[in-house]
């Protein structure tokens, strides 16, 4: 594909197919562009930085009206050894995969929020150690989802049941949000899907249109 907006380098052909699906999809279904040369911040985003093997592999806007959201493409390094016994005959192997994450501009600051689906150990822990926020009003998305902060009167303020009713709507999903002041990364914990990637698009426009 001319003028392909990604780093490909390293990239076997089922991801290059991937991404290319997936641009193609995004292209037809919203008005997306090129950014320009901008500061993103994103080393200061946990989600990212616990991925030492991450960069950015590709940026895109998406200039919908009412919008402020772009996706980034994450591209990340991964290894493998094959053969041999312990540190000695093997031999390593290392590929590249992609996720895409959307980046959204909130109207509000939530402060320093974490935000995943709920498992078993959080049920636990949170018994022997509550530090997650609840909603009380809204056992649906308590019962379902995770949230730590670092400040739970602005984090329950901004909060909203607008935007935990869009949250609600992933509960499903492999999504995780982090949230720092008013900007809010999803991060899709996936490989590059295609349907994935339009529903995060989805997802975030929702997201970014709340008031």
């Amino acid at each position: 594909m001319r003028n392909f907006p990604f780093d490909t380098v390293y990239l076997a052909a089922d991801e290059v197919q991937a991404l290319e699906d997936a641009y193609k999809a995004l292209k037809a279904k919203f008005n997306i562009s090129l950014p320009g040369d901008t500061d993103q911040h994103i080393n200061k985003f946990e989600l990212f930085n616990n991925d030492p093997g991450a960069k950015i592999g590709g940026t895109l806007l998406i200039n919908q009206p009412g919008i402020s959201c772009y996706l980034n493409f994450i591209k990340s390094r991964f290894s493998y050894s094959y053969g041999g016994r312990g540190s000695k005959g093997g031999q390593d192997f290392t590929y590249y995969k992609y996720q895409v994450w959307a980046f959204i501009t909130l109207n509000r600051d939530f402060g320093r929020v974490l935000i995943r689906r709920e498992t078993f150990a959080d049920k636990i822990l949170g018994i022997v150690h509550p530090i997650e926020l609840k909603f009380k009003d809204d056992k649906v998305f308590s019962d379902h989802f995770y949230v730590v902060t670092n400040d739970k009167e602005k984090a329950s303020a901004a909060m909203t049941s607008d935007f935990r009713n869009i949250i609600k709507d992933m509960m499903y999903k492999n999504f995780v949000i982090e949230i720092i002041g008013n900007t809010l990364v999803i991060r899709d914990n996936q490989p590059i899907d295609t349907e994935e990637v339009i529903l995060m698009t989805e997802f975030a426009s929702k997201i970014t249109k709340l008031r």
